[in-house]
């Protein structure tokens, strides 16, 4: 769940939920759903980022990359980075963070095309000292992805701007 520039409330939700996608006013009336919204393979919301008023995700089962406008408009771009659990924009500019057993710290940048996401690099994401994160939360707002590794007590960064 986050909150964008305007006070809307943005709900990825998981666990196989119907309910999708959703945008709530800042008084709560649904704003918006992502029925019928054609996202290829929306079962769970594995990554959400909300930018200013748009909000980006990575949905389960296809992965595509999502873009939901404020005047509702919804564009797609297949993508090939599997299982990620944060995503940041900025520009045509993309990296999203996460994957499937062995790729859990992946870091993948790529770009956005007309047609899709192009992978441009992949590596492994690791904390200052040089170590994997291990267990960890990972949140992405705009531009930035932010991980805390146990024990919890500090964030980290990774930011596609700078």
């Amino acid at each position: 769940m986050l909150v964008d520039e305007a006070g809307h409330i943005w709900v990825g939700h998981f666990d196989e939920n119907p309910a999708g996608i959703r945008r709530w006013s800042p008084t709560g009336h649904i704003y918006w759903t992502s029925d019928g919204a054609s996202i290829p393979g929306l079962f769970d919301c594995y990554a959400l980022n909300v930018s200013g008023t748009t909000a980006w995700a990575c949905t389960y089962t296809d992965f595509p990359l999502v873009e939901i406008r404020p005047d509702r408009s919804v564009r797609v771009w297949p993508n090939q980075v599997r299982g990620a659990k944060a995503v940041a924009i900025h520009g045509e500019r993309v990296a999203f963070y996460g994957g499937y057993g062995e790729e859990v710290d992946r870091l993948t940048r790529g770009e956005l095309t007309e047609a899709s996401v192009e992978p441009t690099d992949v590596g492994l994401l690791t904390l200052p000292d040089g170590h994997l994160p291990g267990r960890r939360r990972a949140v992405s707002r705009g531009s930035r992805i932010y991980v805390q590794a146990e024990p919890f007590t500090a964030w980290g960064v990774v930011d596609l701007s700078s």
